[in-house]
């Protein structure tokens, strides 16, 4: 694992090696440039400080076994980090909160169970988590609950996110690969939820002040013997959800991902910078 700063420079590296049956480890960088390992086949937190030492390694539960399926959920806000998991076949969630240093701070329950998103804003006292439950019927409802620090329910919605983030003007916005949604996280109520069109999938979002930015392409497809995105188009949004500009490209890709770098930001695709100013 290389840490990186917003300018592309290398901070240090991580070495973890692993069974070549063993799941890999997940990681989140806190603004300090120290990091976390989630390691969900063992159930453990391995914390490295910003020079990549590791300072501390901890069991999220003594109850959590060796498990290859393990669903860990988690998200950084400024030098904090939130973890959500579920122990064995309980009805009910575990949300714990930990420094940077691996110190933990928080551990409450959840009623939520089959997590797919998590997002958070410290300054702000709010977590978003988005999940699925079924119905008598067998059938899936998709559903967010907003919730404080201390897991008190402020507000539900009829909606679904995999990845999200906040914005300078108090916006959340977030999307799974077949819908984008933003909240104003004053009223706590919905700005637009928008629907993915002709057979694209939403791939990131990210925000500029009052401007949303999200990539869409074609599904998945086996080029070569590698899995690769299509044809990218890149989206600007108002507040509103209106597009207020496009842009198509024609390339293909794996790994992808946004980057801010001064006043531009980037879209990376397989290492490949598509500067956004």
């Amino acid at each position: 694992y290389s840490i990186k700063t917003a300018n592309n420079k290398l901070l240090y590296k991580i070495s973890n090696k692993t069974d070549y049956d063993i799941p890999y480890s997940g990681i989140e960088v806190f603004d300090n440039g120290s990091s976390v390992l989630i390691k969900s086949f063992y159930g453990t937190l391995a914390f490295f400080n910003n020079a990549g030492i590791k300072i501390k390694e901890t069991k999220l539960s003594e109850s959590l076994g060796f498990e290859y399926e393990r669903n860990i959920r988690t998200v950084v806000d400024n030098n904090s980090l939130l973890v959500i998991f579920r122990e064995g076949n309980k009805d009910n969630s575990t949300l714990q909160k930990y420094s940077s240093d691996g110190t933990l701070e928080k551990s409450f329950k959840l009623n939520q169970t089959n997590i797919n998103g998590v997002a958070y804003s410290e300054a702000l006292d709010q977590i978003y988590i988005s999940f699925v439950k079924w119905n008598n019927r067998g059938e899936p409802n998709k559903e967010i609950s907003l919730i404080n620090e201390d897991g008190q329910l402020i507000k539900s919605y009829s909606a679904n996110f995999e990845k999200g983030c906040f914005t300078d003007n108090n916006r959340f916005v977030a999307f799974s690969n077949r819908s984008l949604l933003s909240i104003n996280t004053e009223d706590m109520n919905i700005n637009f939820l928008n629907k993915a069109t002709n057979n694209k999938l939403f791939l990131d979002v990210t925000a500029v002040n009052e401007i949303i930015i999200a990539v869409v392409a074609s599904p998945l497809k086996l080029q070569n013997g590698k899995w690769v995105y299509n044809n990218p188009t890149i989206l600007r949004l108002n507040s509103s959800g209106k597009i207020i500009e496009q842009n198509n490209f024609d390339i293909s890709f794996s790994e992808f991902g946004f980057r801010k770098s001064g006043i531009n930001i980037q879209f990376v695709a397989d290492n490949k910078p598509i500067v956004l100013k």
